[in-house]
């Protein structure tokens, strides 16, 4: 999806250009398998000087950033990069060949953790392309009608119900040994240890803010701040990009930010002559989940709502809840008599017949993982899904229509938190009280990570590209 002459700009300037992703990907992975197997780094092995890691600076003071690999003055060839990644990708099929990667946990998780990197940085790559004008369709899609998509939508709008979320313990987290004695599922530092909370009662809308819900409210209190995938219309009807960084591409390429086969790439919306959504206009996604930073709807768009925003353990309880009614779904379906009374007598006495359905405890990934049929995850469309029509019905977790949930919780250390061996910044380096923890996952966030239920991710408050929403809760 990135021309080759794309590879060197930098649609983000608070992030390094392209290039940096195609040879942080591989680096990364090889000085885990060095750290894990003993095996030498493969050449160039100086790629960890500029390769190691990226720059994530302060939003508000962009010169204040945390420690990162050198930036060359000249970035590799492209050519030498991909050769790179070859070597370390067969570093990798030879590690599976051997059987190393499940005769040794040590050798596991660097494998994982090279995997669960790469997740990740493939939606930072994406949300980078986001701002883009010159980045490439993704092969082999599909343009949807999104006219036809929208029309559908309008039609089965209903009214975001608040239900009642009991009090309950909920339990958080997961254990997994950095000694590598467990056997169980491998966690980041922030997922660990397994604890437990204790949540009051409280309410909770159904789904999440729309587009045009957080446009009528930019409306009514004259507010400029434009999520970074919307557009703004001049008087003369031309659009121009929002760019919240102060680097402007210029006006849009026709008819929004267009990919180049139709499929555009933000959400959509038009209230009146003002705001237009990144890529869709006339309303084609108004309904669709807003890309939305946390210190906007936490500080001013939440009260203005009549709710604010859940804490982490709030939005784990609202996850918990929807997965234990589910579960009770299913067990009463379970005891529903024979459709044929007769087959009883015949040894069929449950109608369906039972199985174990991804949430069943005698499944045992039901502990750990949410089932997440029906949730917009794992690239099941290149975009943001309406969600109006699930205004009836409490959103568990990764069911925000495809975008993150913003909670109102700062990162920050835990009881038992520890970092992790293999990478002891990975979430020590953000304990400075600007970033908060967002859950569940986008529609390009990996199912692994999306319906894992110990799954932690976070960005600055007010960073205007992560692709997050946020739905409204209340005291009772």
């Amino acid at each position: 999806m990135i021309p080759n002459n794309e590879l060197l700009a930098k649609p983000i300037k608070l992030r390094n250009a392209c290039i940096f992703y195609l040879g942080h990907i591989p680096t990364f992975l090889d000085m885990q398998l060095s750290k894990s197997t003993g095996a030498p780094l493969c050449e160039p092995s100086h790629y960890p000087q500029i390769f190691e890691r990226g720059i994530d600076p302060d939003v508000d003071n962009p010169d204040n950033c945390h420690a990162h690999s050198e930036i060359p003055d000249q970035w590799p060839p492209v050519e030498e990069i991909l050769e790179y990644q070859a070597q370390v990708r067969r570093k990798v099929e030879g590690l599976y060949a051997s059987g190393a990667s499940e005769a040794s946990r040590k050798v596991g998780r660097s494998l994982w953790i090279g995997l669960e990197h790469e997740i990740m940085h493939l939606e930072t790559l994406l949300y980078m392309l986001l701002q883009s004008d010159n980045r490439m369709p993704p092969p082999r899609t599909v343009k949807p009608n999104f006219e036809e998509r929208a029309r559908r939508d309008a039609e089965r709008e209903v009214e975001n119900q608040w239900f009642t979320i009991p009090e309950q313990e909920i339990t958080l987290g997961l254990d997994d040994p950095e000694d590598n004695s467990g056997d169980g599922h491998f966690g980041w530092d922030n997922e660990k240890p397994v604890r437990k909370a204790h949540v009051r009662s409280f309410q909770a809308k159904g789904r999440p803010i729309t587009n045009e819900e957080y446009a009528i409210y930019l409306d009514a209190t004259d507010n400029e701040q434009l999520p970074a995938s919307w557009t703004r219309q001049h008087a003369n009807g031309d659009l121009s990009a929002h760019t919240p960084n102060g680097n402007t591409n210029g006006y849009t390429n026709g008819n929004g930010h267009t990919i180049g086969n139709g499929l555009t790439n933000g959400n959509g919306l038009t209230n009146g002559n003002r705001y237009h959504s990144n890529g869709y206009t006339n309303g084609h996604t108004k309904l669709h989940p807003s890309y939305i930073s946390n210190i906007l709807v936490r500080t001013v768009d939440g009260p203005w709502m009549g709710g604010r925003i859940p804490t982490v353990e709030e939005a784990r309880s609202i996850y918990s809840y929807v997965d234990g009614r589910r579960l009770k779904e299913v067990r009463n379906a379970r005891r529903v008599p024979a459709v044929n009374a007769h087959l009883v007598n015949n040894g069929v006495e449950e109608s369906p017949p039972p199985r174990d359905p991804a949430n069943s405890p005698a499944n045992p990934h039901s502990a750990l993982f949410t089932n997440l049929e029906g949730a917009n995850v794992g690239f099941k469309h290149w975009h943001p899904a309406a969600v109006p029509a699930d205004g009836d019905k409490l959103a568990g977790q990764g069911e925000m229509g495809g975008v993150w949930e913003w909670t109102s919780s700062v990162l920050e250390r835990h009881e038992g938190f520890r970092e992790m061996e293999l990478y002891p910044a990975y979430t020590a380096d953000f304990f400075d009280g600007k970033h908060n923890v967002v859950l569940g996952g986008s529609w390009a966030t990996h199912p692994r990570i999306a319906g894992r239920k110990s799954f932690v991710n976070w960005y600055q408050r007010n960073y205007p590209y992560v692709w997050a929403g946020a739905r409204l809760v209340r005291d009772i």
